[in-house]
């Protein structure tokens, strides 16, 4: 036989609470579900620019603001002097650095190119004499923007060889004026070029929607489990 559900305060105040819980989580994947469609946005924007015929660059890039994400074809003179390693980079499992290298174009500021992956046992040291002597050369890249400084900057001045972050508080390091993006080379079919150079953005959901699908899930168990427990005290 069962019994009557019984109000009491405390069942009043954990419906409350469960309600409450429940209706967050459920705003919470929501709130994903707007994020990814927001990515899928930007991502269907970046492939449309990319899809665009390469712009040239050899005189240079005085404006980046419609260049970015843009494939771009550059031909200069390399400043080796001033080459920057990114430590802490991998490609298909092996650890490596990023070499980025600032080149000189026809006119406006040098721009910082990242001329692809070197293999790096510590990931941080490498031997860069064997690519003595490729000092210029034309190529084609894409626009990438610096992610911005945040709180990654330490604030010390001057040129620094090994870095472990990317971002637009290399600029202020050169000692001439470098623009506020730089280019990613592309690979190029059948070269062999060292360093391997990378492949254009992976454009893909992020995680997004295994976020939602999770906070959907914690609000249903919050509601099976409250009614799983309402039933059990009415039994």
């Amino acid at each position: 036989m069962n019994r009557p559900l019984r109000i009491s305060p405390a069942g009043i105040a954990g419906t409350v609470l469960v309600l409450v819980v429940v209706a967050t989580c459920v705003r919470l994947g929501f709130w994903q579900l707007s994020r990814l469609g927001q990515r899928r946005q930007r991502n269907a924007a970046i492939a449309a620019r990319m899809a665009l015929p390469p712009v040239d660059l050899s005189l240079g890039m005085r404006d980046t603001t419609g260049v970015i994400y843009r494939r771009v074809t550059i031909e200069g003179q390399y400043d080796p002097e001033h080459s920057i390693v990114l430590a802490g980079r991998s490609y298909r499992e092996e650890p490596g650095v990023y070499l980025l290298t600032p080149i000189r174009l026809g006119g406006g500021p040098a721009i910082l190119l990242n001329r692809g992956w070197l293999p790096s046992p510590d990931a941080a040291t490498v031997d860069l004499s064997p690519l003595a002597g490729s000092e210029s050369g034309r190529l084609q890249g894409i626009v990438m923007p610096f992610p911005p400084a945040g709180d990654t900057h330490d604030g010390k001045p001057g040129f620094r060889r090994v870095l472990f972050r990317l971002n637009e508080s290399v600029i202020p390091r050169f000692p001439y004026p470098v623009a506020s993006a730089y280019i990613q080379a592309l690979p190029e079919p059948g070269s062999g070029i060292r360093p391997t150079r990378l492949p254009p953005p992976e454009l893909d959901d992020g995680p997004h929607l295994g976020y939602a699908i999770q906070w959907f899930s914690f609000a249903a168990i919050g509601i099976i489990g409250w009614i799983a427990l309402a039933t059990r005290k009415t039994a």
